[in-house]
């Protein structure tokens, strides 16, 4: 049997454990939204997608993962995996910026990428047909869809903070249920390109993307910093 740039592809950054296995123009993916956690999914995924594409573990060329922003629980679970096969395989890994491989759900449009960063807030960025138009940022959703209203165009917004969206601005169009969220594959896309454009991550140093601390960390220090 004949396989062609294999590659392992983790998406953990939101509440949707993806997998996929791609094979040259061809790919397996299982998505799961279930109330198990991505510690409880990700393992039988990762076997089924190998089952499934009758690949065998030698043949994997590299790993894709998506290094967030997001969840930070879930980053870190899809990240641990991702160097164990990294590791164990001795083959590349890759980290993708989540919010890059999302905007591939829309690759002809212009795309608001929405995570939920907590609270009022979500991690944002633009693209423009895959150009990102500006870096991560984080912000409040009343300012996000101001920013997004200034463009003009027709904005297509996807991700997992949708919900959270009070007032829809005329020209932003909220993405069908089916392509809100990031998927696998587009991990692995956006990975078989970096590797080819020789940007291998070091398999002991590769960390996620917070962008912004978690709430935890924030109670700690508040909790433990010298009064006043």
């Amino acid at each position: 049997m004949s396989w062609k740039n294999l590659c392992i592809a983790i998406e953990t950054a939101t509440r949707t454990s993806s997998v996929a296995l791609l094979d040259g123009d061809r790919f397996t993916e299982i998505d799961l939204d279930s109330r198990l956690t991505h510690s409880q999914t990700l393992q039988p995924q990762l076997e089924e997608v190998m089952r499934l594409s009758g690949v065998l573990r030698g043949a994997i060329e590299c790993i894709a993962v998506s290094i967030g922003p997001g969840s930070f629980t879930g980053l870190r679970i899809g990240l641990a995996a991702a160097k164990a096969l990294s590791y164990a395989w001795d083959v590349p890994i890759i980290g993708v910026p989540t919010l890059e491989a999302l905007a591939m759900n829309f690759p002809f449009d212009c795309v608001l990428t929405l995570l939920d960063a907590q609270r009022d807030c979500a991690y944002y960025q633009f693209f423009d047909r895959l150009k990102a138009a500006d870096k991560v940022k984080v912000g409040s959703i009343e300012k996000i869809m101001s920013d997004a209203e200034s463009i003009g165009e027709k904005v297509i917004v996807c991700g997992d903070a949708l919900k959270k969206i009070k007032t829809l601005p005329s020209n932003v169009e909220l993405a069908p249920i089916n392509l809100r969220m990031p998927r696998a594959v587009n991990v692995g896309l956006v990975g078989r390109r970096l590797m080819a454009d020789g940007l291998i991550d070091n398999v002991m140093n590769l960390e996620p993307k917070y962008v912004r601390r978690s709430e935890a960390e924030v109670l700690w220090e508040k909790r433990h910093s010298p009064s006043e």
